[in-house]
């Protein structure tokens, strides 16, 4: 039975490529590092897309709604609104009914920052269309759709 040569300069990937969750992650990489090269400004990475984003679209959101929309955690929200603040790009404004809670706004430079990282988007976006069609898109979203559903099992 003759084995198979391996190339010593690359590992093989066996089945693993065969693994949704393997298959997925290497997306994933590919995709935002796609999205990393295409960005300018401030607004380098898909997370911290995501979170100007959503206070953009929901100025007055509070940390703990936008958390919750955006399934991450709490202390890595703050570092991201923390580093937005910094650079003047949101605020933290004390919320009205709640001490406790702060709601969030974009500043003047945050709706710039948001409209240049929105352009870069539409056109990684593009970038994915051309590579899988739109109807790979529509079909891509659905299926990873249904794989969200896996964590309300």
């Amino acid at each position: 039975m003759k084995t198979k040569e391996r190339n010593s300069s690359t590992a093989q990937l066996d089945e693993l490529d065969q693994h949704v969750g393997y298959a997925l992650r290497r997306a994933q990489l590919a995709v935002f590092a796609d999205f990393i090269a295409g960005q300018r400004g401030p607004v380098a990475r898909p997370g911290q897309f995501s979170v100007l984003a959503v206070i953009g679209t929901h100025p007055g959101i509070t940390q703990s709604q936008l958390c919750a929309a955006l399934g991450i955690k709490r202390a890595n929200l703050v570092a991201v609104i923390d580093q937005f603040e910094s650079l003047g790009l949101a605020r933290r404004l004390p919320s009205a009914t709640d001490r406790r809670s702060n709601r969030l706004q974009l500043t003047s430079a945050g709706q710039r920052a948001l409209q240049s990282a929105r352009s870069a988007q539409a056109r990684h976006e593009a970038r994915i269309v051309k590579l899988l069609g739109a109807e790979g898109r529509r079909e891509l979203l659905e299926l990873l759709a249904k794989l969200c559903e896996l964590k309300r099992s």
